[in-house]
């Protein structure tokens, strides 16, 4: 669907259940679909890379890098640890971010959506670049923009996000959004 029409775009994916009913639709000459001849391709999966880099909020801003350092080294060995600055107070703010050297650990440390660090229920999530961010919390398209009045404030309608495992998926607009901003 088209974010700001709400009209079809003219193309869908099926997931099917056996490899071979893909074959089966590919060998046959012609198909129709509420009477218009269709084309169908075998969907190619777009390479991701690999994902690195988590986002760690609702710290403590008083645990040092030390502590956050021993907590998530369990879980594979760590390549940086960014500790955000307020430029205005310049102290710390209540949230990390950490990368790992592979991927493996991420994927350990989002098992649980919740860890306890230095006394604080911490939220994980992975980390995503600023400007995906910010679309998410001020919006690009999507529904017709109808909350633009309140950009960022989690009011209008709409379901909220809150409580989803979507990681690195759109929040619903309109919903819940957090306080703290990883960027």
């Amino acid at each position: 669907m088209d974010p700001n029409t709400g009209r079809s775009r003219g193309f869908g994916f099926i997931l099917f259940k056996d490899a071979a009913s893909v074959e089966k639709v590919l060998d046959q000459k012609e198909h129709r679909l509420d009477g218009r001849v269709i084309d169908p391709k075998k969907a190619m999966a777009m390479k991701k890379d690999p994902v690195k880099k988590i986002f760690v909020g609702g710290l403590n801003p008083e645990a040092t890098e030390e502590k956050i350092r021993e907590y998530f080294g369990e879980f594979g060995e760590i390549e940086a640890i960014e500790l955000p600055m307020d430029p205005k107070s310049n102290k710390r703010r209540g949230f990390v971010f950490i990368t790992f050297k592979e991927e493996e650990p991420v994927k350990k440390v989002l098992e649980k959506k919740f860890h306890t660090i230095s006394g604080s229920k911490c939220e994980i999530k992975v980390a995503q670049p600023k400007e995906v961010y910010q679309q998410q919390q001020y919006g690009s398209g999507g529904r017709g923009n109808r909350n633009r009045g309140n950009r960022g404030s989690g009011g209008g309608g709409g379901s909220g996000g809150q409580g989803s495992t979507n990681y690195g998926k759109s929040q619903r607009r309109g919903g819940h959004q957090n306080n703290y901003k990883p960027y």
